[in-house]
C-alpha cells in the first residue's frame, strides 16, 4: 500500500495518538522490541535516512530534524531489542498499524 506524506500538523498530532505505545512490546519475527518513542519525521526516504541515524546518536527529535526544511512527514516508531538496548528497529507507523491489526483512522 502506498502512503501519502503528512502535513507537519497532521503527523504530530499522529505521534501523539500514539504516543500510548511507548514502552509497551511487540514480537516481530520472534524477536520482542519494546517501544522507545514515536516522532514526527521526514517522510522521502533519504531524509528519513539521515533523520534516524541522527535520532539514534541523540535521541533528540528536535535536533535530528533541524536539517529538514522540506514540507513531507511521516510518523516513526522506534523500537530497542528487549535483550539489546544498542538494536533498534525504525519503522512507520502506518507499516506498523497494517502488521499490527491496529484500526485507526489516519488523515
Amino acid at each position: 500500500m502506498t502512503h501519502r506524506p503528512y502535513t507537519l500538523e497532521e503527523a504530530s498530532e499522529v505521534a501523539e495518538d500514539f504516543e500510548d505505545l511507548i514502552e509497551t512490546d511487540f514480537k516481530l519475527e520472534k524477536i520482542t522490541y519494546i517501544v522507545d518513542n514515536v516522532v514526527t519525521g521526514p517522510f522521502a526516504e533519504a531524509d528519513k535516512e539521515f533523520f534516524v541515524k541522527n535520532y539514534l546518536k541523540t535521541k533528540n527529535t528536535e535536533e535530528s530534524l533541524a536539517f529538514y526544511h522540506g514540507s513531507e512527514f511521516d510518523v516513526l516508531l522506534f523500537a530497542c531489542n528487549e535483550n539489546d538496548d544498542t538494536s533498534y528497529i525504525c519503522i512507520d507507523i502506518r507499516t506498523f498499524t497494517e502488521q499490527k491489526g491496529i484500526k485507526y483512522n489516519f488523515p
